[in-house]
């Protein structure tokens, strides 16, 4: 008799199991949200006005030092020129990436005397990930490092980063220049 009372609790627990799987809850009910300006359906999610390729327009470089055997010799600031370059921004995943080269158009002062050089930079390559938060956007490279953005907008991202390029300056001697740089990309 246990036996059978044991069966019929698992019988109705079984049964019960069974009859609330089956009960789905609702579908919900998807209405169309029709844009009154002829554009659509207003569930349409637009992608972030970051996304797409921006040309490089100007490069600054600020703060310059050059330096010889670790020491250093002069300083510099300067402007680029002849910049071929550009910013390419994904989304889904958020990556960039980036191809720069341009000339340093530099004004060098070492011992007291000031010289103007131009010097070609050779092409550059970096990537790495970004967000956009309140319209601004945050730029990370593939280091892990956080890019320092001055302003952003739809049109014209500014950031900065740093140069380095080693500079013949004679016959087996070669001078170090490092620079803060001021980077501005145009959509």
């Amino acid at each position: 008799f246990k036996m059978k009372q044991l069966f019929a609790i698992l019988f109705v627990a079984l049964l019960l199991n069974v009859s609330t799987s089956c009960n789905k809850p609702p579908l919900p009910i998807l209405q169309d949200e029709t844009d009154t300006t002829g554009n659509g359906g207003g569930n349409e999610v637009k992608p972030s006005p970051f996304v797409g390729t921006w040309k490089y327009t100007k490069v600054e470089l600020q703060n310059g030092t050059l330096g010889f055997m670790g020491n250093e010799v002069g300083t510099f600031v300067g402007n680029g020129s002849e910049i071929v370059g550009e910013v390419v921004l994904t989304e889904k995943p958020n990556k960039y990436t980036t191809e720069l080269t341009f000339t340093a158009d530099i004004n060098v002062s070492v011992f007291g005397q000031n010289q103007q050089q131009s010097i070609p930079v050779e092409k550059t390559t970096t990537s790495g990930t970004w967000t956009e938060s309140n319209g601004k956007i945050t730029l990370t490279d593939d280091n892990g490092t956080q890019i320092d953005v001055i302003s952003s907008s739809s049109s014209q991202i500014i950031f900065t980063g740093n140069f380095t390029q080693n500079i013949a300056a004679g016959p087996g001697l070669a001078l170090v220049a490092n620079s803060d740089v001021v980077f501005t990309i145009t959509k």
